[in-house]
């Protein structure tokens, strides 16, 4: 038996052709919805979402909406991406329809790409919307394990007297015991310590050094108490790392079961995949793994299984005597340069070095058959052994990862390189371990949704790149008059970028532009290069305006320092392109120095060129500087009372017709200026 009720609404919106959205049912399963009117009620300014402060009235919110409900009231429907514009309300516009058709006992996996907007979810958007759907659902977010603090590592550098002991380190230490019983989450970022702090470090609960079903705190673990607690939520907040990695690494199914999966900023999953599949060789972690400290904890298993600990010394120092050999001979591959071949001779190194390797895990054969046998009942050395196999995994993982990286067999599918400490390989190409990963979880459901999913209202490069086929697709018109809002000034500096001279001259400009404006402005420069230059000249002398930049402190603290100084200039690199939200006088002018196309020596993008040869610029470079300019050009205009100009200085923009570059940017009227041979000043041509 089944009743459904309506709310009566035929007065306020006319006939009722299909049910309110979200209605109460109550059936023999107990499956019941929250209630709400129509969305277009919901959304109107006379209903709930009217009760955010702020709220504007979006049809291109309502829009989105009714097609998130049609797209989950078809079952045969699983894959929806849909582009919305900054303005637009995404986020309520998603959730809204996805809860008030989720059963109370379903629940939705959000993931995204940035920490602000997981930030921005968990303590601002679900706390306003569980008011505005007056149903107090759970949710909450779900972090990787080196986020949250180990109870046994923190008792292990803990002296007597309850000081901490980190080895190199005199500086002061928070109470970490006392905030170890207080915490109810275990979240390190609870302690208020800088990134890279030697503390967090000493206490993250990393997989590597996780003891399992023998730590003697299993049953008060932060990292499973989370986990735990989880599956109590409504809607799950991770991001994509952890979301991939997890799944990639071996960890099976992700921790916590969803039925529908949203990804928000959905234009970051290849990037996101690629760094969770990424390997990495590093000569420091490799000499960290083999160092005394690392095995010293074993002595007594040593000595329960006759292990000789001089023999077990002189194998771990000619491991490091020849990894440090194998890294000098790589000095010239860890110039960041990608690798195409291998080096015969460094792979010889690297064979020397994994045979050594494998001579020192052996060494420890007796100790792991004890282990796999269950001959330790003493729970302490139960616990050593636990994490002695997971030492000797790192050493099996390092292995591994060297002998990948030195092998180059992968290339060009794989790109190869050095960054001055390690070795590095990435895929080149995403889309079969996306398709993988989301065949494996099976969602009932999945919607992909970003400011940028489309080249010209077309959706076939996020989905080449992504392996994603939509069974349906939306885009959504921007809710902002662009025409009357800003402008866009292309500006042709008569220079190339390699010609003596192009920094000067650059810099000229731009700081005549950012004089002209009184600051308020966001420059997004391509190359450290200019940007380092760009903030001297910004430097040498006093100015009406702070000028900020990248590098003086972290980026969270330098775009709330830059929303609070209305009148400063905020000078960055392509980190800034996304996540910097500054409506109002704040910002009204953008300053790009270049089209984004990505370095041609990088090593991802020289795989890819001979992955797809002549192709390649036209398939997968043009398209990634077009959405990479799209998301620098979106931070400009952030509301509908927003003013301002966004100027490119590179002429090719326009010189270059079938590029293409101006056919995704906002409708808005365009300028071209060119600058005087005579001096650096923008005129009109």
């Amino acid at each position: 038996m089944l009743w459904v009720f309506f709310q009566k609404l035929s007065e306020i919106t006319g006939p009722i052709k299909t049910p309110a959205v979200g209605v109460l049912t109550a059936c023999e399963t107990g499956v019941n919805y929250i209630t709400i009117p129509s969305l277009e009620l919901f959304y109107s300014p006379s209903g709930p979402m009217a009760r955010l402060s702020g709220y504007e009235f979006r049809p291109q919110q309502v829009e989105l909406a009714s097609a998130v409900r049609d797209f989950l009231e078809k079952p045969e429907e699983r894959f929806f991406a849909a582009e919305a514009p900054p303005g637009v309300g995404k986020t309520f516009a998603v959730l809204v329809p996805a809860l008030t058709a989720l059963g109370r006992d379903g629940r939705i996996l959000f993931l995204t790409a940035t920490i602000a907007l997981q930030e921005q979810l968990i303590d601002k958007d679900l706390p306003r919307l569980r008011e505005l759907l007056k149903e107090d659902f759970s949710f909450g977010l779900l972090k990787g394990r080196s986020h949250y603090a180990c109870r046994r590592r923190a008792l292990s550098i803990s002296s007597p007297g309850g000081e901490l002991l980190l080895p190199g380190f005199g500086g002061p230490t928070p109470d970490v015991a006392g905030w170890l019983e207080e915490t109810e989450t275990g979240d390190m970022s609870e302690l208020g310590l800088p990134v890279g702090h030697p503390l967090l470090g000493h206490l993250a609960a990393g997989t590597r050094g996780c003891l399992g079903t023998a730590c003697p705190f299993r049953e008060r673990c932060f990292v499973q108490q989370t986990y735990r607690n989880a599956q109590n939520w409504r809607i799950v907040v991770a991001n994509y790392h952890l979301y991939f990695s997890h799944i990639l690494e071996g960890g099976g199914a992700f921790p916590v079961r969803c039925d529908w999966l949203i990804c928000d900023e959905a234009h970051r999953m290849p990037d996101a995949a690629r760094n969770a599949a990424a390997l990495r060789a590093d000569l420091d972690e490799g000499l960290s793994l083999l160092r005394r400290g690392a095995w010293q904890a074993f002595d007594p298993l040593f000595r329960s299984q006759s292990v000789d600990m001089g023999s077990v010394q002189g194998s771990a120092d000619n491991c490091a005597s020849l990894l440090k050999e194998l890294f000098e001979a790589a000095g010239t591959v860890l110039t960041g340069e990608g690798v195409t071949t291998r080096d015969e001779a460094l792979l010889q190194r690297g064979a020397a070095v994994a045979d050594a390797l494998n001579s020192l895990r052996r060494m420890f054969r007796s100790v792991e058959d004890c282990y796999m046998s269950g001959g330790f009942v003493d729970r302490a050395l139960l616990a050593r052994a636990a994490e002695m196999m997971n030492w000797l995994d790192g050493l099996r993982d390092f292995r591994n990862h060297l002998l990948w990286c030195l092998e180059v067999e992968n290339f060009p599918r794989w790109a190869y390189w050095g960054d001055g400490r390690g070795l590095q390989s990435a895929p080149v190409q995403c889309s079969d371990i996306i398709s993988d990963v989301l065949a494996k979880e099976d969602p009932q459901k999945a919607i992909f949704i970003s400011a940028t999913l489309t080249l010209e209202g077309d959706f076939s490069f996020w989905s080449r790149e992504t392996g994603v086929l939509p069974d349906r697709t939306l885009k959504v018109g921007s809710p902002f008059d662009f025409a009357r809002q800003m402008e866009i000034v292309v500006v042709d500096v008569a220079l190339n970028v390699r010609d003596p001279g192009y920094d000067e001259r650059m810099c000229r400009v731009m700081e005549k532009l950012c004089d002209e404006n009184g600051g308020r402005t966001l420059v997004l420069l391509s190359s450290m290069r200019l940007l380092s230059a760009f903030v001297r000249v910004m430097r040498r002398r006093d100015r009406p305006y702070a000028v900020l930049a990248q590098g003086d402190m972290p980026q969270r603290a330098l775009l709330e320092h830059f929303r609070s100084d209305k009148a400063s200039t905020l000078i960055g690199s392509v980190s800034f392109r996304e996540g910097v939200d500054v409506p109002g006088d704040g910002l009204t002018q953008v300053i790009i120095d270049r089209i984004p196309f990505p370095h041609p020596r990088d090593p991802l993008v020289q795989a890819r060129n001979e992955l797809e040869g002549d192709k390649a610029f036209v398939v997968s470079t043009l398209p990634t500087a077009r959405l990479f300019l799209r998301q620098a050009v979106g931070r400009l205009i952030r509301s509908s009372s927003d003013r301002g100009r966004v100027f490119l200085l590179d002429g090719r923009a326009l010189t270059r017709k079938s590029w293409k570059i101006l056919a995704d940017l906002p409708e808005c009227p365009r300028r071209r200026l060119v600058v005087s041979l005579r001096g650096s000043a923008p005129e009109k041509s």
